[in-house]
């Protein structure tokens, strides 16, 4: 997407609300009040009066004009124009007496500027999303956060529903109810594209890609479920304000069927992910919603339910709730640095509703234990702050007398730290030792002993037993590496039941340290072995070229001095001895491609291996129809189109195991035809050889063209498997590994 492009439907998105808001409040007369949040009936409760109204919060409309609301909204009347003066009888609270009066209100323009200093934060947490949400797609612009950047654009026509609601002037002859329900029917509109993030969060599916027209499916859901509410609802209210306001209540049930399907949306996305940074884009946002819907749930709508008060004003904490929420889903969809925040957000999360759980229960506590000894409220939340200040001070002495007592047996964290932090690389006597004196220090320990019993046996000790030591087994993945002995000294306690999570932490970490030794060992034989296998190689061929190729060469040098000398004095003897030479360079010639054989098939750099596969194919199958070759069978080879560039090493590997394994078939198998597969993984080559001959029988032999098979996978890091059915055929699979693209000499 251009720049001219996104910059355009970045300032759509921002002008397209305003003017909705700026238009719908300002295109009937106003009293200067709205009635955002209180229930529609013949009377209704002034929430916010701005300016010079004679109206004030809290006042109860009974009549307008004369007529009640229900009137209005069911018989209509004469509207009403700026300037006009309405007669309003209200209901004013007292000092606990309740007055009626009648006020003259003039009607003027909806004062925007004052309504919006009374509701400067509802402003703020409206517009952040668009803010956030245009950042989004000017960075990285999808259909995702072209879809958020609408969502956000929607949201904030819900302003002329609440808290830029309706005045009674509305609903008895003003502009009437529409931007209330026009306001909510925006809304609803903006949780459809908000589904429509949740679905192409990790990009357009495929059903959708196939089907454009179903993008709009997810815009049923907050339908249906208005749909739903309005069915079971409205006919339940009786004819009046109050079944107008039902009726066009269209954003919370929207939004009750919404929020569960976009988050299972999510949910599934994360399960079916397959790249690393979806899975923490997907797990950052999900907890990042859950968190925010429970930190709102705890400190406003649950306590509101249970005492009519937050206790913390959702105007205040949606000024820090909803930056946070928002910068988090920022991050998810940019996939900015997720490696760091994903976990920092996560044990923030984790703490933060912990902290929150515990003090809601303690409020909860001291409330009840207040009414039922008549203490005070104030007193036991005093108590419950110096127990908290005095809760680290009790933890610490805790602490110093079990260390003082057990060493560092109560703080296995320490230890195990301590054990990651030594080098497994180094001599493995060394690791073993530092180990065993690490656990000998922070335990308090008398003898420590360390056995492994590999193709050479690993054993290391310190101290000397005394008595029963403590057997701790070091399992590594499911398997067992060995064992970790342990004595106490003889003026410490013994390793009890307490102790286990202690014993397991240690065993866990000394196995890893462990197995990285033997790891570690098996990789220096294993280079030990290639140096040994390169040297034999530098060894071979340098014979064949002392003994073989070498007096060959000096001898046609010579043949070719002495032919020299004969061409003045005997031209025919001269020419018998140079066919004779040219006769030798050609054997040389073919010693020279025999060597080079050895090294690296030639055809690999002339044609690819697929070209080389499919040209030795023809070859035998040629040769096999012409009955120049034994046996009958024939192969054929069957490979995905994007093997592309291989690296030498594998392409070397690839051809030599096919050959050896198609080779086998023929001698062996008595199948009429064999079927060669080559497909690519991001990380591997896989190799199938396929024919459906007699099989190996039930006890195949390990022959040296098996071995040699296997042998050439191992060196890649790779296997190489035989599967035989007896009278079903033979299955030779292999597996090679491939280096990354960033890897030197990566296949890119």
């Amino acid at each position: 997407m251009s720049r001219a492009r996104r910059l355009l439907l970045v300032v759509a998105a921002w002008a397209v609300p305003t003017a909705w808001v700026v238009v719908a409040l300002l295109s009937g007369p106003s009293d200067g009040t709205t009635i955002a949040g209180s229930r529609w009936s013949d009377t209704l409760e002034i929430t916010e009066a701005y300016g010079d109204t004679p109206l004030r919060a809290g006042e109860t409309v009974l009549a307008v004009d004369g007529r009640d609301l229900d009137s209005w909204v069911i018989d209509g009347g004469p509207s009403r124009e700026v300037g006009d003066v309405v007669p309003y009888r209200v209901r004013r609270g007292g000092t606990g007496v309740d007055v009626i009066v009648t006020v003259e209100v003039p009607l003027r323009r909806y004062p925007l500027l004052a309504a919006a200093r009374a509701h400067a934060s509802a402003l703020a947490i409206a517009l952040m999303p668009l803010a956030a949400a245009s950042w989004v797609l000017w960075r990285r612009p999808t259909v995702a956060t072209g879809s958020l950047l609408a969502a956000a654009a929607l949201a904030p026509a819900a302003l002329t529903a609440s808290p830029l609601g309706l005045g009674p002037i509305d609903l008895a002859g003003g502009r009437g109810s529409w931007p209330y329900a026009v306001g909510q029917a925006a809304f609803a509109l903006g949780l459809g594209c908000a589904l429509l993030v949740a679905l192409t969060f990790c990009g357009v599916p495929r059903w959708m890609r196939r089907r454009p027209v179903v993008a709009a499916a997810p815009f049923a859901v907050p339908l249906l479920g208005y749909l739903v509410w309005a069915l079971a609802a409205v006919p339940r209210q009786a004819p009046g304000a109050g079944r107008l306001q039902v009726a066009e209540t269209i954003a919370l049930p929207a939004l009750v069927a919404t929020a569960p399907v976009a988050v299972a949306v999510l949910a599934r996305g994360y399960l079916t992910a397959t790249e690393r940074r979806d899975r923490l884009a997907l797990r950052l946002v999900l907890l990042t919603l859950s968190g925010g819907i429970a930190v709102r749930l705890l400190l406003v709508d649950l306590p509101r339910a249970l005492t009519g008060d937050a206790i913390v004003p959702w105007p205040l904490l949606g000024l820090l709730l909803v930056p946070t929420v928002l910068v988090c889903v920022a991050v998810a969809m940019l996939r900015y640095r997720l490696d760091e925040i994903e976990p920092a957000v996560r044990r923030a999360l984790a703490q933060s509703l912990a902290f929150l759980v515990v003090g809601s229960l303690f409020a909860a506590l001291a409330v009840a234990v207040g009414r039922a000894s008549d203490t005070s409220f104030e007193a036991l939340v005093a108590g419950g702050v110096i127990a908290l200040l005095l809760l680290p001070l009790g933890l610490g002495l805790q602490r110093g007398v079990a260390r003082l007592l057990h060493r560092d047996r109560e703080l296995p964290r320490e230890v195990v730290t301590e054990l990651r932090a030594l080098d497994p690389l180094t001599d493995p006597a060394e690791v073993l030792e530092e180990t065993l004196t690490l656990l000998a220090r922070r335990l308090h320990l008398s003898y420590a002993a360390i056995s492994v019993q590999d193709s050479d046996p690993v054993d290391a000790s310190i101290g000397e037993p005394r008595g029963d030591a403590t057997t701790v087994d070091l399992v590594v993945a499911g398997a067992r590496v060995g064992r970790l002995l342990l004595e106490v000294d003889a003026d410490r306690a013994p390793f009890g039941s307490a102790d286990r999570r202690l014993l397991e932490d240690v065993g866990n970490q000394v196995g890893v340290l462990v197995q990285s030794v033997l790891i570690n060992r098996e990789l220096q034989r294993s280079r030990q072995q290639l140096v040994a296998a390169r040297e034999e190689e530098r060894r071979r061929v340098r014979r064949d070229l002392h003994d073989g190729l070498g007096p060959s060469l000096a001898t046609l040098a010579m043949g070719l001095e002495a032919a020299g000398e004969l061409i003045a004095d005997d031209p025919e003897r001269a020419a018998g001895m140079v066919a004779d030479l040219s006769d030798q360079a050609r054997e040389e010639i073919a010693e020279v491609r025999r060597l080079v054989d050895g090294l690296r098939p030639p055809a690999l750099d002339q044609l690819g291996l697929l070209s080389a596969l499919q040209q030795r194919a023809d070859d035998h199958n040629t040769a096999a129809r012409a009955g120049t070759r034994p046996g009958v069978m024939t192969w054929t080879l069957e490979a995905d189109e994007d093997v592309g560039q291989l690296p030498a090493a594998v392409e070397v590997a690839a051809y030599r195991i096919v050959i050896e394994a198609v080779n086998n078939a023929a001698r062996h198998s008595s199948a009429p035809t064999c079927v060669v597969g080559l497909r690519r993984d991001p990380d591997a080559l896989l190799i199938r050889v396929v024919d459906h001959g007699t099989g190996l029988g039930p006890r195949p032999g390990a022959g040296v063209g098996l071995s040699s098979m296997r042998e050439r996978a191992e060196e890649l890091g790779g296997t190489c498997t035989l599967t035989s059915y007896d009278g079903a055929g033979t299955v030779v699979e292999a597996r090679l590994p491939l280096p990354s693209p960033a890897a030197p000499g990566g296949a890119g």
